[in-house]
């Protein structure tokens, strides 16, 4: 990320990338952060606010607030954003400081209902939420991205997720009379010195190029809210994406196979029939190196379950170190319950309760089939 890092800092200009937004209190002030609870007992029922206007500091009030809160040393941690936008480079420095402590966002608003001595707000129900224009770069540094409609509710606090809009950036100067001449040789200059840093940033952080052609065809006096396609296919959200295949092998094995990819790995499931039972691989390679030691001391996905209480046994793990500083594991499961009414679900939510690491592994193997796939009533045909 050099290059990135390099001509981030040498920008001196203040370019804004957001607009007012009528009805959402509080988001005409900067960006505030604090501890949000919703009283429940759950891995995701706490969770970092990040409310209002960004300025080209909230990268250092967010790290001052974890300083404060002793969460520096914190990883996997969730913010929800809801903020109108604000200085363009400013939300690009806090999607940095999201991806260095391996934060995972969210776009919601709930209502506060009690204040807590040591200042954690105990919220309730969700209100209208959004995350536009800068914040939306800010959104893209989350390892974990929570975006989609079709995110199960426990992921994200049992909260209602809000839009993500983006739109043309600009100098607030230019819209106050836009057919003045005001463009000079610099301001082009400048102007593709900003669209390289954007895409340098949008690769580091996994996301498409073409979310700048959506917001580049955009007024920068509208907003286009991302559609549920436009979220999966940019990749601004990583829990909802993936591919579903169906293989067939030479000796008459049927193999249904879900890749995707997550923040943090790479992710290939493959569902089979094995002695009349459905069996599940889950082959991930993690990014970086990945604490084996800490898996084992905290069980993880030893007590995998799927949400509605049927059983999974793992049957077998193994962990490969790999030369590119990431590793590699390999697991096997089984379900317990019989084909007949495996074959018959859409959706594979898992979880662990034992503790929250063990949750938020868990649910990192959450898929969905498409609509209208059949291929895993494929398999129990295919048992020898």
């Amino acid at each position: 990320m050099p290059f990135f890092r390099n001509t981030l800092l040498a920008c001196s200009f203040i370019l804004a990338a957001g607009r007012a937004l009528a009805g959402l209190a509080g988001l005409n002030e900067p960006m505030t952060f604090y501890y949000a609870v919703n009283g429940g007992n759950c891995a995701n029922c706490s969770w970092i606010v990040g409310e209002g206007v960004i300025g080209a500091d909230s990268h250092e009030s967010f790290m001052a607030f974890l300083s404060a809160e002793e969460l520096l040393d914190a990883r996997g941690l969730r913010i929800h954003l809801n903020s109108p936008g604000g200085n363009l480079i400013g939300g690009l420095r806090l999607g940095m400081a999201f991806r260095q402590q391996q934060i995972n966002t969210a776009v919601s608003s709930a209502v506060v209902t009690d204040i807590y001595d040591s200042g954690i707000r105990l919220v309730g129900a969700s209100t209208e939420a959004e995350c536009s224009s800068a914040c939306v770069f800010a959104f893209a540094g989350g390892v974990n991205r929570y975006a989609s409609e079709r995110t199960p509710q426990s992921d994200v606090g049992f909260q209602t997720l809000g839009r993500i809009g983006v739109h043309q950036f600009y100098d607030p100067a230019t819209l106050d009379d836009p057919t003045a001449a005001s463009m000079s040789a610099e301001d082009r200059i400048a102007d593709q010195r900003i669209i390289a840093i954007l895409l340098s940033y949008l690769s580091d952080m996994g996301v498409s190029a073409e979310l700048l052609q959506l917001a580049a065809a955009t007024d920068p006096r509208d907003m286009h809210y991302l559609t549920e396609q436009e979220l999966r296919r940019l990749r601004m959200d990583t829990s909802t994406e993936q591919e579903v295949s169906l293989t067939g092998y030479e000796n008459g094995v049927a193999v249904t196979e879900i890749a995707y990819t997550r923040g943090e790995g790479d992710y290939r499931l493959e569902l089979f029939c094995s002695k009349g039972s459905l069996h599940l691989v889950a082959s991930i390679d993690w990014r970086y190196t990945y604490d084996v030691d800490a898996h084992h001391r905290w069980h993880l996905l030893d007590g995998v379950s799927l949400t509605d209480g049927s059983a999974v046994e793992l049957i077998s793990e193994s962990f490969t170190q790999r030369s590119d500083g990431g590793t590699s594991g390999r697991f096997q499961f089984r379900f317990a319950d019989p084909m007949s009414a495996l074959v018959q679900r859409d959706k594979f939510f898992f979880e662990d309760w034992s503790s929250r690491h063990a949750q938020e592994t868990a649910v990192t193997l959450n898929f969905l089939l498409p609509e209208g796939f059949d291929g895993i009533h494929v398999l129990p045909r295919t048992c020898m």
